[in-house]
C-alpha cells in the first residue's frame, strides 16, 4: 500500500493484485470486496491523495470484516485516514 499527495481535492484509489493471485474470478472478487469497503461503507480516506492498494494472495482467506480491519490498520499506519 502506498500514498502520494495529488493536485486534486478528490482521493483516487488504485487496486493491484500480486502475480501469485491466479484466476480472474478471484482477483475481481477481491477487488469488488475492497471497493465495497472503500466506497459504500464510507471509509475515511484523506482528501487529495492517490492511494494504491496491492492485494496479496493471502487475502483470499480473509472474511470481509477482517479485510476491512486490515485495511483500516494499514491506512492508519501510512497516514491515509482522515
Amino acid at each position: 500500500m502506498g500514498i502520494l499527495q495529488n493536485s486534486e481535492s478528490q482521493t483516487r484509489v488504485g487496486l493491484r493484485t500480486r502475480r501469485g493471485l491466479k484466476g480472474a474470478v478471484e482477483r475481481n472478487r477481491l477487488k469488488r470486496q475492497l471497493r465495497a469497503i472503500l466506497y459504500t461503507q464510507r471509509f475515511p480516506l484523506r482528501p487529495g491523495m492517490d492511494v494504491v492498494i496491492v492485494i496479496h494472495p493471502k487475502a483470499l482467506s480473509l472474511s470481509p470484516t477482517r479485510m476491512k480491519d486490515e485495511l483500516r490498520t494499514l491506512c492508519k499506519h501510512i497516514g491515509a485516514l482522515a
